[in-house]
């Protein structure tokens, strides 16, 4: 009984022994990689965002083969005014056939017999190609050797005012190219004759 006793007493003074040894004042630390704390990663950055591409500008279209582009007219448009429409003066020049009419550019002035000194036109459609009327704007002006108050208009109905003379409406020849040329004297075409215009007696020359 005594032997119990002592044996576990003995073991009981071995146990407080190992008890105290381990016991120090070392407090183990937590290598890494053990059960510390748990530490707080580092967030991550948003991936940045693929940039859109910038826009491109269209390329003109190329004009097809073989093609070219019209080019920009800068020019005025053209007067659809027949030609001696505008201010006109009317002279007289000396010629064989006595003083003469003639326009402001030297062109020989002719009347028609047929209009017989009635203030009105009877030259129309085809004959205005051949014997073009004096047109003007309405401004008449007369020149050394005519007479002022012989110097009139009178209308038409298929252009501007035509310049008279003594009651005569006044034409040109087309058979006249220059200044001074008198190529229209006694032809007769269009149902009349034709003559030129005697500047101090306001009546045709035959």
């Amino acid at each position: 009984m005594r032997k119990a006793v002592r044996a576990a007493w003995a073991l009981a003074v071995g146990l407080g022994l190992l008890a105290s040894g381990c016991g120090g004042g070392h407090r183990a630390v937590p290598v890494s990689g053990g059960y510390g704390g748990p530490s707080s990663a580092a967030p991550e950055s948003p991936a940045p965002e693929s940039a859109s591409p910038p826009a491109e500008s269209p390329e003109p279209r190329p004009a097809p083969s073989g093609e070219t582009p019209p080019p920009v007219s800068s020019a005025p448009p053209v007067s659809s005014a027949p030609p001696g429409a505008g201010p006109l003066e009317i002279r007289s020049r000396q010629t064989r056939y006595g003083r003469i009419l003639e326009d402001g550019r030297g062109k020989t002035i002719y009347v028609a017999a047929k209009d017989n000194a009635d203030f009105e036109s009877h030259c129309t459609g085809a004959c205005t190609k051949d014997w073009p009327p004096l047109f003007t704007n309405g401004q008449v002006n007369a020149g050394p050797g005519v007479n002022s108050a012989w110097l009139g208009t009178i209308g038409r109905t298929d252009g501007p005012t035509q310049v008279e003379y003594n009651g005569w409406p006044l034409y040109y020849s087309a058979r006249d190219v220059g200044p001074g040329d008198i190529n229209g004297q006694g032809i007769s075409a269009y149902g009349t004759t034709w003559y030129i215009v005697d500047a101090e007696r306001g009546r045709p020359v035959k």
